[in-house]
């Protein structure tokens, strides 16, 4: 009998695993072993892939894969240990008695000297500032996650311990990481979150800890890219400790890691994550006894609240420099022969380790069964994601329009107490103007992180790409690859990075190369600004199609890219369901706060360097009309928009807009804030304009495009209105000025919102598609992705203007 046969709600035993000897490999090593119960949850809406659950973890398997895998309907005799390992715990002896010497590896000697090496300035360097003063018996819970005691603690002794972070795909590592060091890495209730290593530094006891977290790995055979990245560190770094983190509701799978792991001759230390959910299910684990037969230490930690971190870190300060001491019999172990593993560590379980219940939990089941249900799972989805642009686009505009108000007071202020010429136009127009146009956007920007944070830590991500896996597999893709593209609504560069979680390369590059065509945060103040007076009835939906649009181009293009350009073997599909988790509030406005502060970095840097940069080259050689009015068109920016005008007139557009686009190259919120100063340059004349009678003249003149009767009529209507009531509308935002210039209509808005979305990304994702890929995909990134912008918007302006 086959795993495909198996219909929804049975279960059965695992025979054997046959088929491609890799992929058996990796199922064996998720609990895939003879003997293990193996239940089917459900099927996926479009009937492909299956959920199933295993070990206490959820899989997702594709039905071509589950014709290789033999059942049982009866029980089935587990394998056992080898001839010669009986696994009689009494037999072990002092074999597995944990080594207790507890930090007594320096005598004081040694420590008095390395401490006299070591100057004070340096101490004081690697003291944190708000540990120098504080009082001595004064607790401190929370001040870069150290959950130290008193001031002598918190003193660095000159001493420095390396640690390494080790553990399954979401086992809490990052989260205990962010905790214990203070960092703000991203965390998720996905598998895959960490990608590289990342390194935290505090003081603990005195010591100056360096923390590394390690990307999450199911073992070290080098299967996939984050396990060679492991195994490949652990064999060619210094490390004093291995601080193996366990998801302690999947111990079984967990140990596997820790057995390969001891191998190394490092001193360990494990974490029994998770601890309070394995208690609230009514399980128990004896870890006191669970240290004694593994010769480690193992410690229960929450790490979402810090629970037992300091007593963790306490046990890693004490094994530094000891001898690693565990089992003589699981040192003959084959840690490649997984059934040999698991039959190990099941009698080493034994005992000390209870279940209340088998099967998934109820939570988790219950949702699953509405979510991912046939007929309700791709609603649900669509709705979901609509709901997100809802409350990005619709709610997000009450703080923009707070934002936009204070920027706008901020410059008449500055502007009225400051001389007029060059420096009060510099201040204004350059910098208020500039960055001002851009940073409205940030409630828009934070409320869409905000959104996907929650479908991360809820679980909500994995079940999207478990749905979507068959649409996915037509166009060539891995269902793996939504989450990357998912991400990639927030940032690019973090999306590319995050399809190392893809282990086929041909199914990860193809990713690479579609996740810009995603249209990143960055391009969001493009949007809002043509929306607000080009579709303001409709701002939700056009922005919905922009979207969507960037979507369908990248699945089609990912399915061009699948059969012609990477020609490899696509591997077999498996992916890990976490359970369901109620995100905390804390840690998605953490990351919010970060992502703020990345966002607001990046306003006093690159926006703000390149608002400078566009000023100047928009304000000189500085030659005035005879009404005192700058000629922009004769300025720098001037000459090299009006050279490439010619390129994009089959786009409808004029110079300024292409020198956004220009500008754009470097960051996508540069197009905003280059368009704001110019605008905003010539801002003066267009508000004396309609009193000299000249603004319609100006007006009609200028405009030579598909709606020049509509531009022309509006002008007539502006000509006839109060002088005051012309400048205060002239000098309310971008959007009006852009629209009141004559230089766009709603179909060139649409265009150079379809520009924007396909072309060359910026220049941090193209480095990142260099760096996760090689540089000639990068190169042709860069290139395919313009190109693209080009023909599209091109195609859409011209086929709009016959209608």
């Amino acid at each position: 009998m086959k795993l495909s046969d198996l219909k929804i709600g049975e279960s059965a035993y695992i025979l054997q695993v046959n088929g491609d000897e890799a992929f058996g490999r990796r199922l064996s090593e998720i609990g895939f072993i003879r003997g293990e119960k193996i239940y089917n949850h459900m099927k996926a809406p479009l009937m492909d892939p299956v959920e199933y659950e295993i070990m206490g973890t959820t899989v997702s398997l594709r039905r071509s894969e589950t014709k290789f895998i033999d059942i049982s309907e009866t029980p089935v005799e587990k394998d056992i240990c080898p001839s010669g390992l009986t696994c009689d715990l009494e037999e072990e002896g002092e074999a597995v008695k944990l080594n207790e010497e507890k930090a007594n590896y320096e005598s004081t000697a040694d420590a008095e000297q390395k401490i006299d090496v070591v100057t004070e300035k340096e101490v004081e360097e690697n003291t944190p500032n708000f540990c120098k003063f504080c009082p001595e018996e004064k607790e401190c819970e929370k001040k870069k996650g150290m959950v130290l005691s008193n001031l002598r603690f918190r003193k660095w002794n000159g001493q420095t311990i390396n640690v390494v972070l080790v553990g399954n795909p979401n086992c809490g590592k990052t989260t205990l990481f962010n905790h214990i060091s203070g960092g703000h890495e991203k965390e998720g209730n996905y598998c895959g979150v960490t990608v590289d290593s990342k390194e935290g530094t505090f003081i603990h006891n005195g010591y100056k800890v360096k923390l590394v977290d390690l990307p999450g790995t199911y073992s070290l055979a080098s299967y996939s890219p984050e396990e060679k990245y492991v195994e490949d560190y652990l064999k060619n770094n210094k490390i004093d400790v291995i601080l193996n983190v366990l998801d302690s509701n999947n111990l079984e799978r967990n140990l596997y890691l820790t057995l390969q792991t001891q191998k190394a001759g490092i001193p360990m230390v494990g974490a029994l994550n998770m601890y309070d959910e394995l208690e609230k299910r009514g399980d128990s684990i004896d870890h006191e006894e669970l240290s004694k037969r593994f010769g480690m230490k193992f410690m229960t930690t929450a790490s979402n609240y810090g629970k037992g971190l300091k007593q963790l870190f306490d046990e890693v300060i004490a094994a530094k420099g000891t001898t690693p001491k565990f089992s003589k019999k699981a040192a003959l172990i084959d840690t490649k022969n997984t059934g040999e593993c698991y039959a190990y560590i099941n009698q080493m379980l034994e005992g000390i380790y209870t279940k209340s219940k088998d099967g998934k939990g109820k939570v988790s089941a219950k949702i699953d069964a509405i979510v991912t249900n046939r007929w309700l799972g791709f609603p649900i989805f669509c709705l979901i994601i609509f709901i997100i642009f809802l409350l990005t686009f619709k709610v997000g505009d009450y703080p923009m329009g707070w934002i936009e108000d204070l920027f706008g007071w901020l410059g008449e202020v500055i502007g009225d107490k400051m001389k007029d010429g060059w420096f009060k136009d510099f201040i204004v127009d350059g910098i208020i103007g500039g960055v001002g146009g851009v940073i409205v956007f940030l409630p828009n920007i934070l409320i869409l992180y905000l959104c996907v944070s929650i479908m991360e830590d809820s679980g909500y991500m994995a079940r999207a790409a478990f749905i979507l896996d068959r649409i996915m597999r037509l166009f060539g893709l891995h269902g793996k690859s939504f989450i990357p593209m998912i991400c990639g609504f927030g940032c690019n560069v973090p999306a590319i990075m995050s399809t190392r979680s893809i282990e086929n390369r041909k199914n990860r590059v193809v990713t690479i190369l579609v996740a810009s065509l995603f249209s990143c945060n960055a391009r969001i103040p493009v949007y809002s600004v043509l929306c607000k007076v080009f579709f303001p009835e409709y701002k939700t939906l056009v922005i919905f199609s922009i979207y969507a649009v960037g979507v369908v181009i990248a699945l089609l293009l990912a399915k061009l890219f699948s059969a012609f350009l990477v020609k490899e073997k696509e591997m077999n599909y498996l992916m890990e369901l976490p359970e369901y988790r109620l995100p905390s509030v804390l840690n998605i406005l953490k990351h919010a706060w970060e992502r703020a502060k990345q966002y607001l970095k990046k306003m006093a840097t690159v926006i703000l360097a390149a608002s400078i940069v566009i000023w100047v080259l928009s304000y000189f050689p500085h030659h005035e009309d005879e009404k005192g009015h700058l000629k922009m068109e004769e300025t720098c920016l001037g000459v090299i928009g009006k050279t490439v005008e010619p390129i994009f007139a089959p786009q409808g557009f004029n110079w300024r807009m292409d020198v956004g686009l220009l500008a754009g190259l470097s960051a996508k919120e540069v197009v905003v804030s280059t368009l704001n100063i110019l605008y905003g340059g010539e801002e003066s004349e267009e508000e004396e304009a309609p009193a000299e009678g000249e603004g319609d003249k100006k007006e009609g003149e200028g405009d030579k495009k598909e709606g020049e009767g509509e531009e022309k009529k509006e002008g007539e209507e502006a000509g006839e209105e109060e002088e005051d009531d012309e400048e205060e509308s002239q000098a309310k935002n971008l959007s009006e000025k852009m629209k009141a210039s004559g230089d766009l209509n709603a179909k060139g808005a649409y265009s150079y919102m379809l520009f924007t979305l396909l072309y060359f990304p910026c220049i941090a994702t193209i480095a990142a598609v260099g760096h996760e890929s090689n540089w000639k995909w990068a190169g042709f990134t860069a290139v395919y992705t313009t190109v693209l912008a080009w023909v599209v918007s091109a195609i859409f302006y011209q086929v709009a203007r016959l209608f």
